[in-house]
């Protein structure tokens, strides 16, 4: 695995308006950082207060899809969180989504006798990374940015839409202790479902305290599209009720749930995160 190869601070050149001018309360930088396997390139996006860092080090929210994250950010966002360092993971490819990267980076390792049902994606597909994309997380990226940016490893937080909701519930199961918090934003929990509930079955708990975990949903009324859209739409809200209700029973978590009504998947990404960043997640 190639070590973080470190940059200047450099204002990002995503053609928003928050990077037309400095920002009063970030500096900006930029990471760059390739898989163990030396196939998929990353480029870790850090917005990092201008004050001083207190002496324990400063909070950060870690964002995956971190290109979209970034592009969607605005200056009344940071005013929301002017004291947290915002850490954007995303990839050297361009645009707003890697699809193929992140489908193998955010989806759970799948038992070889877990057969694919008729709404699960294309066998084809490179899937099942995310045990080792959170090792990656875990033991390069998180430390490295930590020491270049003084963050408090006690106070992260991980944040996560579609895929990427799903890796943060893997995530929770599989190292509750890495993040303090953990905000999944409309879950593909149909995800060769019930793979996830099976999850929640044999999960690790915290060592000491509970995590904080957030589920912010889409209430869609009228599923649209083909057949095995719609069935996968439903199957997901199955999953997600069942989840929620093993989640909120569960001593070593504190749950907050909010649906969004009259939003879908697809605007649920800059919905969550707006609310995630303003705190705007209250029952």
């Amino acid at each position: 695995m190639s070590a973080l190869r470190a940059q200047p601070d450099l204002r990002l050149r995503s053609g928003t308006a928050l990077w037309e001018a400095p920002s009063p309360t970030h500096r900006f930088a930029q990471r760059r950082f390739d898989s163990a396997d030396g196939l998929r390139h990353y480029r870790a996006f850090v917005a990092v207060p201008l004050a001083n860092p207190p002496a324990e080090g400063w909070p950060a929210i870690v964002m995956l899809d971190g290109n979209a994250a970034f592009d969607d950010l605005r200056q009344a966002d940071l005013d929301h969180v002017p004291g947290t360092v915002l850490i954007g993971i995303g990839y050297e490819t361009g645009g707003r989504h890697d699809v193929n990267a992140r489908t193998q980076d955010y989806t759970p390792p799948v038992p070889p006798e877990d057969r694919a049902g008729p709404d699960d994606p294309d066998p084809s597909e490179k899937v099942g990374g995310a045990d080792i994309f959170l090792d990656l997380l875990a033991e390069r990226l998180l430390p490295e940015l930590a020491k270049d940016f003084s963050l408090d490893p006690a106070r992260r937080s991980l944040w996560g839409h579609s895929y990427g909701g799903l890796f943060v519930i893997h995530a929770l199961f599989r190292q509750p202790d890495l993040f303090r918090s953990y905000c999944a934003v409309s879950p593909s929990l149909w995800w060769h479902a019930p793979l996830m509930l099976r999850r929640e079955e044999t999960s690790k708990r915290r060592t000491e305290g509970q995590s904080d975990v957030v589920i912010l949903y889409d209430v869609t009324q009228d599923p649209r599209g083909d057949e095995r859209r719609k069935a996968r739409m439903l199957q997901g809200r199955a999953m997600l009720a069942e989840m929620l209700g093993r989640l909120a029973g569960r001593p070593d978590i504190v749950l907050t749930q909010r649906a969004y009504p009259g939003e879908n998947h697809g605007s649920m990404f800059q919905v969550g995160l707006r609310a995630a960043l303003a705190r705007d997640i209250s029952n």
